[in-house]
């Protein structure tokens, strides 16, 4: 009888641990709340994009997303030593917390040309590899006029 009650208090710490670990790990797991103030939610207004891990048009993409994608975007805040870049804003697209330029952002949804001819479009069939290099060309794209006479 001795040896079933150590064995049922072996058991019932054991449990007791199991709970307390899982009970400190679940706050650490979930979404953790961000510093910045949100701005609002805008939406990517070219075909194909990507997030950028830094405000560099050259740093590595975190994820690819297309025309009409909404994301949540922050307001830009500089530390001690750090620049501001301008031109590119922090958002968050599903999981990912990253780098977009200004001019992909638009605060209303827009036409997009996979909304207006879908049929057109799906005939296409573009693979993940294809989206991504079509989201690095208009990164790499510039826009404006010219300055030279």
């Amino acid at each position: 009888m001795n040896g079933k009650r150590l064995n049922f208090v072996g058991r019932f710490n054991v449990k007791v641990v199991i709970f307390l670990i899982i009970a400190v790990m679940l706050p650490l797991g979930g979404q953790q709340a961000y510093a910045h103030p949100s701005i609002g939610i805008y939406y990517y207004n070219q075909i194909f994009g990507n997030v950028h891990q830094n405000p560099s048009r050259y740093s590595n993409t975190l994820t690819t997303i297309a025309c009409g994608h909404p994301m949540k975007v922050y307001k830009v805040s500089s530390k001690k030593g750090t620049t501001i870049h301008l031109d590119w804003r922090e958002v968050r697209v599903g999981p990912y917390l990253g780098f977009m330029r200004t001019e992909f952002l638009d605060a209303r949804r827009p036409k997009c040309f996979q909304d207006k001819y879908p049929k057109y479009f799906d005939l296409f069939e573009p693979s993940l590899a294809e989206i991504f290099y079509w989201g690095r060309l208009y990164d790499q794209y510039v826009r404006g006029r010219s300055k030279v006479r």
